[in-house]
């Protein structure tokens, strides 16, 4: 998995980052999410959060995934589900019949199906950009579950999946941290961004 090459790469490249990385999760923790989400997690999602835990720093120092996008662990993707479940309730609907029957017909479609007006439970966040936006893993059924979508705190998810898991994600995140694409990575003492 790319991740492995991504930490070796942070090791040599990032001291500061690298020294705030987070221990990983346990195969109870995953199991334990599970349970809590409703929703068995992909293989190569539960391998990753197998070896990543998270940063334990702020959004605008580290962003892994070009061109904004700093990677969670399990711990604040849960915090995260939660927190964006709650926050974007009861916006959109007059009432909370109207968007119950909505999140249950949104619920009913293949995963990668965009949906702009509430965040699903079946959303699970694995990047943020520190201003409201967030990369999710799609864990609804169908031939793309478990790909990789933005939510836009503006539009909502209202485009088609960035990466069909993730890790196809971490995989363009190692070429883009190695020069290997059209992504330059800025160092400004012990941050980086992408330009």
């Amino acid at each position: 998995m790319s991740w492995t090459d991504i930490e070796t790469w942070i090791g040599e490249n990032s001291p500061a980052l690298y020294a705030v990385l987070l221990p990983s999760s346990s195969a109870v923790d995953i199991a334990d999410a599970e349970e809590s989400i409703g929703y068995a997690l992909p293989a190569e999602l539960v391998a990753w959060w197998r070896q990543f835990g998270g940063i334990g720093e702020t959004y605008a120092r580290w962003a892994l995934v070009p061109p904004m996008w700093q990677p969670h662990g399990l711990d604040n993707a849960l915090r995260l589900r939660t927190l964006m479940m709650q926050a974007i309730s009861g916006i959109a609907f007059r009432t909370l019949g109207e968007e119950k029957d909505y999140e249950a017909a949104a619920l009913r479609e293949p995963a990668g199906t965009p949906c702009v007006d509430i965040w699903l439970p079946a959303w699970l966040p694995v990047a943020a950009d520190g201003s409201g936006h967030e990369l999710f893993v799609d864990l609804r059924g169908g031939p793309r579950h478990g790909c990789v979508m933005e939510w836009d705190k503006y539009s909502g998810a209202d485009r088609d999946p960035l990466w069909p898991n993730v890790t196809a994600m971490l995989d363009d995140a190692l070429r883009a941290l190695r020069g290997e694409t059209g992504h330059r990575l800025v160092f400004d003492r012990n941050d980086f961004h992408w330009e």
